[in-house]
Protein backbone atom coordinates (compact mmCIF):
# COMPACT_ATOMS: atom_id res chain seq x y z
CA UNK A 1 0.00 0.00 0.00
CA UNK A 2 1.59 3.66 -1.13
CA UNK A 3 2.45 5.67 1.89
CA UNK A 4 1.16 9.59 1.74
CA UNK A 5 0.77 12.20 4.09
CA UNK A 6 -1.43 14.49 4.54
CA UNK A 7 -0.18 18.32 3.68
CA UNK A 8 -1.19 21.91 4.68
CA UNK A 9 -0.61 23.63 0.81
CA UNK A 10 2.24 25.76 -0.71
CA UNK A 11 5.36 26.53 -1.89
CA UNK A 12 6.71 29.87 -3.61
CA UNK A 13 6.84 31.90 -6.78
CA UNK A 14 5.82 35.09 -5.33
CA UNK A 15 4.88 35.91 -2.07
CA UNK A 16 2.91 37.92 -0.01
CA UNK A 17 5.26 39.61 1.69
CA UNK A 18 6.09 41.52 -2.13
CA UNK A 19 9.26 42.58 -2.16
CA UNK A 20 11.52 43.85 -5.40
CA UNK A 21 10.37 41.55 -8.41
CA UNK A 22 13.73 41.66 -10.38
CA UNK A 23 12.07 39.61 -13.35
CA UNK A 24 9.90 40.93 -16.66
CA UNK A 25 6.19 41.49 -16.09
CA UNK A 26 4.38 39.01 -18.33
CA UNK A 27 3.74 39.06 -22.29
CA UNK A 28 6.84 40.82 -22.37
CA UNK A 29 10.51 40.31 -23.82
CA UNK A 30 13.50 41.46 -22.14
CA UNK A 31 17.15 41.93 -23.69
CA UNK A 32 19.89 39.18 -22.83
CA UNK A 33 23.06 40.17 -24.95
CA UNK A 34 21.75 40.36 -27.91
CA UNK A 35 18.58 37.99 -28.31
CA UNK A 36 15.16 38.64 -26.99
CA UNK A 37 13.88 36.09 -24.51
CA UNK A 38 10.26 35.71 -24.12
CA UNK A 39 8.45 35.89 -20.58
CA UNK A 40 5.18 35.71 -21.19
CA UNK A 41 5.16 32.97 -18.35
CA UNK A 42 5.54 35.58 -16.30
CA UNK A 43 1.69 36.09 -16.12
CA UNK A 44 1.52 33.76 -13.65
CA UNK A 45 2.84 35.84 -11.06
CA UNK A 46 -0.25 38.83 -11.61
CA UNK A 47 -2.36 35.61 -11.30
CA UNK A 48 -1.23 34.88 -7.78
CA UNK A 49 -1.10 37.88 -6.40
CA UNK A 50 -4.67 38.23 -7.38
CA UNK A 51 -5.68 34.66 -6.30
CA UNK A 52 -3.32 35.38 -2.66
CA UNK A 53 -6.57 37.84 -1.34
CA UNK A 54 -8.79 34.83 -1.58
CA UNK A 55 -6.54 32.13 0.63
CA UNK A 56 -6.01 31.84 4.10
CA UNK A 57 -4.03 30.46 6.38
CA UNK A 58 -5.61 28.22 9.37
CA UNK A 59 -4.85 27.78 12.43
CA UNK A 60 -6.51 25.29 14.97
CA UNK A 61 -5.38 23.58 18.33
CA UNK A 62 -4.29 20.76 16.22
CA UNK A 63 -3.14 21.98 12.97
CA UNK A 64 -2.11 24.43 10.69
CA UNK A 65 -3.32 24.30 7.18
CA UNK A 66 -4.96 26.70 4.13
CA UNK A 67 -8.34 27.60 2.64
CA UNK A 68 -9.85 29.58 0.16
CA UNK A 69 -12.40 31.52 -0.17
CA UNK A 70 -15.06 28.84 -1.82
CA UNK A 71 -18.40 31.32 -2.18
CA UNK A 72 -19.57 35.16 -1.72
CA UNK A 73 -21.66 33.63 1.77
CA UNK A 74 -18.00 33.74 3.64
CA UNK A 75 -17.24 30.01 3.30
CA UNK A 76 -13.61 28.64 3.07
CA UNK A 77 -13.08 25.17 2.01
CA UNK A 78 -10.38 23.26 2.69
CA UNK A 79 -9.52 19.40 3.79
CA UNK A 80 -11.29 17.82 6.59
CA UNK A 81 -8.06 16.63 8.31
CA UNK A 82 -7.49 20.60 9.03
CA UNK A 83 -10.07 21.04 11.37
CA UNK A 84 -11.48 17.84 12.67
CA UNK A 85 -11.42 17.89 16.27
CA UNK A 86 -10.61 21.53 16.78
CA UNK A 87 -12.05 23.71 19.56
CA UNK A 88 -11.28 26.77 17.93
CA UNK A 89 -10.83 27.93 14.21
CA UNK A 90 -8.36 31.01 13.46
CA UNK A 91 -7.89 32.28 9.85
CA UNK A 92 -5.29 35.00 8.84
CA UNK A 93 -5.93 36.61 5.36
CA UNK A 94 -2.69 37.84 3.28
CA UNK A 95 -2.89 41.27 5.57
CA UNK A 96 -2.05 39.43 8.72
CA UNK A 97 -5.70 39.75 10.36
CA UNK A 98 -7.38 36.67 11.80
CA UNK A 99 -10.97 36.05 11.61
CA UNK A 100 -12.93 33.11 13.66
CA UNK A 101 -15.10 30.58 11.55
CA UNK A 102 -16.65 27.36 12.27
CA UNK A 103 -16.97 24.48 10.36
CA UNK A 104 -20.70 24.33 8.72
CA UNK A 105 -20.20 21.08 6.34
CA UNK A 106 -17.51 18.11 6.83
CA UNK A 107 -16.85 14.61 5.54
CA UNK A 108 -14.20 12.69 7.07
CA UNK A 109 -14.64 10.22 4.34
CA UNK A 110 -13.95 12.96 1.62
CA UNK A 111 -11.44 14.62 3.74
CA UNK A 112 -13.36 17.90 3.22
CA UNK A 113 -14.77 20.72 5.30
CA UNK A 114 -16.28 23.94 5.02
CA UNK A 115 -15.72 26.97 7.55
CA UNK A 116 -17.97 29.39 7.67
CA UNK A 117 -16.34 33.00 8.22
CA UNK A 118 -19.39 35.84 8.79
CA UNK A 119 -17.17 38.37 8.26
CA UNK A 120 -16.46 37.80 5.00
CA UNK A 121 -19.90 37.35 3.40
CA UNK A 122 -20.47 39.48 0.51
CA UNK A 123 -16.86 38.98 -1.09
CA UNK A 124 -16.55 37.62 -4.67
CA UNK A 125 -14.82 34.31 -4.36
CA UNK A 126 -12.30 33.31 -7.38
CA UNK A 127 -13.63 31.71 -10.15
CA UNK A 128 -14.05 27.97 -10.93
CA UNK A 129 -13.68 25.53 -13.17
CA UNK A 130 -16.41 23.24 -13.60
CA UNK A 131 -15.63 20.98 -16.33
CA UNK A 132 -12.94 18.16 -15.65
CA UNK A 133 -9.38 19.45 -17.30
CA UNK A 134 -6.54 16.54 -19.29
CA UNK A 135 -3.07 15.89 -18.43
CA UNK A 136 -0.20 18.48 -19.29
CA UNK A 137 -2.99 21.56 -18.18
CA UNK A 138 -0.56 24.08 -16.56
CA UNK A 139 -1.20 24.53 -12.91
CA UNK A 140 -0.41 26.84 -9.98
CA UNK A 141 -0.57 25.42 -6.56
CA UNK A 142 -1.24 27.90 -3.70
CA UNK A 143 -1.29 27.47 0.62
CA UNK A 144 0.75 27.98 3.16
CA UNK A 145 3.68 24.91 3.47
CA UNK A 146 5.42 25.21 7.04
CA UNK A 147 3.57 28.06 7.85
CA UNK A 148 4.66 30.14 5.08
CA UNK A 149 2.09 32.28 3.80
CA UNK A 150 0.48 32.57 0.20
CA UNK A 151 3.80 30.55 -1.34
CA UNK A 152 3.08 28.97 -4.78
CA UNK A 153 4.52 26.47 -6.98
CA UNK A 154 4.30 25.88 -10.70
CA UNK A 155 3.88 22.38 -12.46
CA UNK A 156 1.12 20.68 -14.44
CA UNK A 157 -0.87 17.78 -14.23
CA UNK A 158 0.41 14.35 -14.94
CA UNK A 159 -2.07 12.14 -14.48
CA UNK A 160 -5.95 12.31 -13.86
CA UNK A 161 -8.19 9.77 -11.98
CA UNK A 162 -6.28 8.58 -9.70
CA UNK A 163 -7.41 6.50 -6.75
CA UNK A 164 -6.27 5.23 -3.38
CA UNK A 165 -7.21 5.55 0.44
CA UNK A 166 -6.19 4.89 3.91
CA UNK A 167 -7.88 6.96 6.56
CA UNK A 168 -9.89 8.66 3.67
CA UNK A 169 -11.31 7.95 0.46
CA UNK A 170 -9.80 9.36 -2.67
CA UNK A 171 -11.34 9.43 -6.37
CA UNK A 172 -10.28 10.73 -9.27
CA UNK A 173 -7.94 13.08 -8.09
CA UNK A 174 -5.35 15.15 -10.25
CA UNK A 175 -1.96 14.04 -10.34
CA UNK A 176 0.38 16.94 -10.35
CA UNK A 177 4.27 18.01 -10.13
CA UNK A 178 3.48 21.25 -8.52
CA UNK A 179 4.99 20.88 -5.37
CA UNK A 180 3.25 20.76 -2.25
CA UNK A 181 4.18 20.35 1.52
CA UNK A 182 3.15 19.88 5.01
CA UNK A 183 0.98 23.02 5.84
CA UNK A 184 -0.54 23.12 2.23
CA UNK A 185 -3.54 21.34 2.36
CA UNK A 186 -6.96 23.07 1.31
CA UNK A 187 -5.28 25.48 -0.55
CA UNK A 188 -6.07 26.14 -4.18
CA UNK A 189 -4.86 24.45 -7.24
CA UNK A 190 -5.08 26.84 -10.24
CA UNK A 191 -5.52 26.61 -13.75
CA UNK A 192 -2.07 28.58 -15.25
CA UNK A 193 -3.93 29.18 -18.32
CA UNK A 194 -7.02 30.86 -17.16
CA UNK A 195 -6.65 31.45 -13.25
CA UNK A 196 -9.83 29.28 -12.70
CA UNK A 197 -9.72 27.26 -9.12
CA UNK A 198 -9.42 23.43 -10.40
CA UNK A 199 -9.28 21.93 -6.77
CA UNK A 200 -8.05 21.48 -3.66
CA UNK A 201 -4.42 20.60 -3.25
CA UNK A 202 -4.80 17.39 -0.29
CA UNK A 203 -1.77 14.91 -0.60
CA UNK A 204 1.65 14.29 -0.88
CA UNK A 205 3.57 10.95 -1.15
CA UNK A 206 6.21 10.64 1.79
CA UNK A 207 7.70 7.85 -0.88
CA UNK A 208 7.54 10.78 -3.70
CA UNK A 209 7.41 14.06 -2.50
CA UNK A 210 7.72 15.61 -5.97
CA UNK A 211 4.14 14.42 -6.79
CA UNK A 212 0.71 15.85 -5.19
CA UNK A 213 -2.67 15.19 -5.26
CA UNK A 214 -5.68 17.56 -5.61
CA UNK A 215 -9.44 17.08 -5.11
CA UNK A 216 -11.50 18.23 -8.26
CA UNK A 217 -13.68 20.87 -7.44
CA UNK A 218 -16.33 20.08 -9.70
CA UNK A 219 -16.72 16.30 -8.69
CA UNK A 220 -17.41 17.79 -4.87
CA UNK A 221 -19.67 21.27 -5.88
CA UNK A 222 -23.25 19.45 -5.14
CA UNK A 223 -22.17 18.62 -1.92
CA UNK A 224 -20.38 21.55 -0.97
CA UNK A 225 -23.47 23.71 -2.13
CA UNK A 226 -26.03 21.89 -0.02
CA UNK A 227 -23.72 22.44 2.97
CA UNK A 228 -23.39 26.21 2.17
CA UNK A 229 -27.49 26.40 1.71
CA UNK A 230 -28.20 23.98 5.01
CA UNK A 231 -25.09 24.59 7.47
CA UNK A 232 -24.80 22.11 10.24
CA UNK A 233 -22.23 24.11 12.44
CA UNK A 234 -20.29 22.33 15.21
CA UNK A 235 -21.28 23.30 18.88
CA UNK A 236 -19.94 26.78 19.81
CA UNK A 237 -16.73 27.06 21.21
CA UNK A 238 -16.46 29.06 24.58
CA UNK A 239 -13.35 30.87 23.69
CA UNK A 240 -13.06 34.34 22.48
CA UNK A 241 -12.93 34.88 18.78
CA UNK A 242 -11.27 36.84 16.31
CA UNK A 243 -13.28 39.13 14.20
CA UNK A 244 -12.97 41.27 11.24
CA UNK A 245 -13.55 44.23 14.06
CA UNK A 246 -10.52 43.62 15.42
CA UNK A 247 -8.29 44.14 12.10
CA UNK A 248 -5.05 46.13 12.59
CA UNK A 249 -2.96 48.17 10.81
CA UNK A 250 0.99 47.17 10.90
CA UNK A 251 4.26 49.03 9.37
CA UNK A 252 5.63 45.92 7.79
CA UNK A 253 2.31 44.64 6.59
CA UNK A 254 1.57 47.57 4.99
CA UNK A 255 4.93 47.67 3.59
CA UNK A 256 4.31 44.53 2.26
CA UNK A 257 1.12 45.51 0.53
CA UNK A 258 2.06 48.52 -0.90
CA UNK A 259 5.28 46.59 -2.48
CA UNK A 260 3.00 43.98 -3.63
CA UNK A 261 0.43 46.93 -5.53
CA UNK A 262 3.60 48.44 -7.29
CA UNK A 263 4.30 44.72 -8.71
CA UNK A 264 1.53 44.31 -10.07
CA UNK A 265 1.76 48.15 -12.17
CA UNK A 266 3.80 46.98 -14.91
CA UNK A 267 1.45 44.02 -15.73
CA UNK A 268 -1.36 46.58 -16.70
CA UNK A 269 1.28 48.84 -18.35
CA UNK A 270 1.73 45.88 -20.89
CA UNK A 271 -2.02 44.36 -21.49
CA UNK A 272 -4.69 46.79 -20.30
CA UNK A 273 -6.92 43.56 -19.53
CA UNK A 274 -4.69 42.46 -16.24
CA UNK A 275 -6.16 45.10 -14.07
CA UNK A 276 -5.13 42.96 -11.20
CA UNK A 277 -4.18 46.13 -9.23
CA UNK A 278 -7.67 46.96 -8.77
CA UNK A 279 -8.26 44.65 -5.78
CA UNK A 280 -5.75 46.53 -4.00
CA UNK A 281 -8.10 50.00 -4.76
CA UNK A 282 -11.21 50.92 -2.99
CA UNK A 283 -13.70 50.81 -5.01
CA UNK A 284 -15.40 53.87 -6.70
CA UNK A 285 -12.83 56.24 -4.78
CA UNK A 286 -10.27 59.12 -5.88
CA UNK A 287 -7.56 56.30 -5.62
CA UNK A 288 -9.18 54.05 -8.83
CA UNK A 289 -9.59 56.99 -11.45
CA UNK A 290 -5.42 58.18 -9.75
CA UNK A 291 -3.90 54.92 -10.76
CA UNK A 292 -6.06 54.30 -13.81
CA UNK A 293 -4.31 57.64 -14.94
CA UNK A 294 -1.18 56.71 -14.28
CA UNK A 295 -1.55 53.38 -16.13
CA UNK A 296 -2.34 55.13 -19.21
CA UNK A 297 -0.01 57.93 -18.70
CA UNK A 298 2.52 55.23 -18.38
CA UNK A 299 1.51 53.10 -21.23
CA UNK A 300 2.41 53.70 -24.75
CA UNK A 301 2.39 52.20 -28.05
CA UNK A 302 5.81 49.46 -28.17
CA UNK A 303 6.41 50.20 -25.22
CA UNK A 304 7.15 47.35 -22.44
CA UNK A 305 7.99 47.15 -18.58
CA UNK A 306 10.69 44.80 -18.45
CA UNK A 307 10.60 45.29 -14.42
CA UNK A 308 9.59 47.67 -11.44
CA UNK A 309 11.69 48.06 -8.09
CA UNK A 310 9.74 49.36 -4.91
CA UNK A 311 10.87 51.66 -2.40
CA UNK A 312 8.64 52.41 1.12
CA UNK A 313 9.94 55.70 2.89
CA UNK A 314 7.63 55.81 5.65
CA UNK A 315 4.66 54.51 7.11
CA UNK A 316 2.54 56.54 9.78
CA UNK A 317 -0.58 55.33 11.13
CA UNK A 318 -3.51 57.75 11.99
CA UNK A 319 -6.20 55.93 14.15
CA UNK A 320 -8.38 53.94 11.05
CA UNK A 321 -5.92 54.94 8.49
CA UNK A 322 -2.59 54.12 7.56
CA UNK A 323 -0.41 56.70 5.15
CA UNK A 324 2.26 55.07 3.32
CA UNK A 325 5.25 57.53 1.27
CA UNK A 326 6.38 55.19 -1.69
CA UNK A 327 8.17 55.17 -4.58
CA UNK A 328 9.06 52.97 -7.59
CA UNK A 329 11.32 52.92 -10.72
CA UNK A 330 9.75 51.12 -13.69
CA UNK A 331 12.21 50.13 -16.11
CA UNK A 332 11.04 50.09 -19.48
CA UNK A 333 12.27 49.19 -23.56
CA UNK A 334 10.46 50.88 -26.71
CA UNK A 335 9.81 48.95 -29.70
CA UNK A 336 13.13 50.55 -31.49
CA UNK A 337 15.02 49.11 -28.04
CA UNK A 338 15.72 52.01 -26.35
CA UNK A 339 15.51 51.84 -22.85
CA UNK A 340 13.56 54.02 -19.67
CA UNK A 341 13.15 54.39 -16.59
CA UNK A 342 10.47 56.57 -14.96
CA UNK A 343 10.83 57.50 -11.37
CA UNK A 344 7.14 57.33 -9.69
CA UNK A 345 7.08 58.93 -5.92
CA UNK A 346 3.15 59.03 -4.59
CA UNK A 347 1.58 58.99 -1.04
CA UNK A 348 -1.13 56.45 -0.38
CA UNK A 349 -3.88 56.57 2.11
CA UNK A 350 -4.70 52.70 3.09
CA UNK A 351 -7.87 51.89 5.20
CA UNK A 352 -9.34 48.10 6.10
CA UNK A 353 -12.05 47.13 4.41
CA UNK A 354 -15.19 45.46 5.66
CA UNK A 355 -13.46 41.84 4.96
CA UNK A 356 -10.21 42.70 6.74
CA UNK A 357 -8.17 43.30 3.41
CA UNK A 358 -5.71 46.28 3.46
CA UNK A 359 -7.21 48.70 0.47
CA UNK A 360 -5.70 52.10 -0.79
CA UNK A 361 -8.36 54.96 -0.60
CA UNK A 362 -6.52 57.78 -1.67
CA UNK A 363 -3.31 58.88 -3.50
CA UNK A 364 -1.50 61.81 -3.70
CA UNK A 365 1.99 62.99 -5.69
CA UNK A 366 4.87 63.76 -3.27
Amino acid sequence: MMQWLMVFFAAMVLTACGGTDTQAPPGTETEQGDSLVDTAAQENGAMIANAKTHVYTIYTDFEQGSGFLYNDQGDILTNAHVVRDATFISLVNSDGQEFAGKVIGMSLDEDLALVRVEDLAGKDPLEQELEPVDMGTPVIAIGSPENAANTATEGEITETGVDFSEVFVYTDLYEMNALIKQGSSGGPLLDASSGKVLGINSVMLEDNPEIGYAIPLYLKKDMLDRWASNPDPLPESQLVEPSVKDAYFDEALLSSFIEAYYDLLPYSMNEEELNYYSSYLVPESQAVEAVDSVVKEYSADGRVFDSVVPDVSSVDIEGDRAYVEAGAVFNYHEADGETGTIDHQRRYTVVIDLYGDYQIEYVEEM
